[in-house]
């Protein structure tokens, strides 16, 4: 949540910042409106890869947290139509209903993610 809030302070500024140059250089409208739109698509595209590197730390650490302090103990429940199977989890004193998509994407992340470090050892 404080990560998009910085997304939105950060555009904010690159438009700002561009606004700024626009309206001290001597260029024309139509330069000026097409500095503001690369501008604007630099910032979209540095905070899209800021809030992914993000997700994928915080799904790692579900994977961690999932292999280390649960136990599953149903797999793929059926929650009928409109809603996704679950998995069934005990961590610690807590029954935790995951996703089964959620639940395999954390596991795979945080695997993954060892065998890397183990690379790099």
């Amino acid at each position: 949540m404080m990560l998009s809030t910085i997304f939105i302070v950060f555009v904010v500024v690159i438009l700002c910042l561009g606004l700024i140059i626009v309206a001290t250089s001597k260029a024309s409208e139509a330069t000026s409106v097409f500095a503001l739109i690369i501008l604007l698509i630099a910032a979209v595209i540095f905070g899209a890869a800021i809030l992914n590197e993000e997700d994928k730390s915080e799904v790692v650490n579900k994977g961690e947290y999932y292999s280390t302090k649960c136990q599953l103990i149903e797999t793929n429940n059926d929650n009928g139509l409109f809603q996704s199977n679950t998995n069934k989890l005990k961590c610690g004193d807590v029954i935790e209903n995951v996703t089964v998509s959620d639940y395999k994407e954390a596991i795979e992340a945080y695997q993954n993610s060892n065998v890397q470090m183990n690379k790099l050892n």
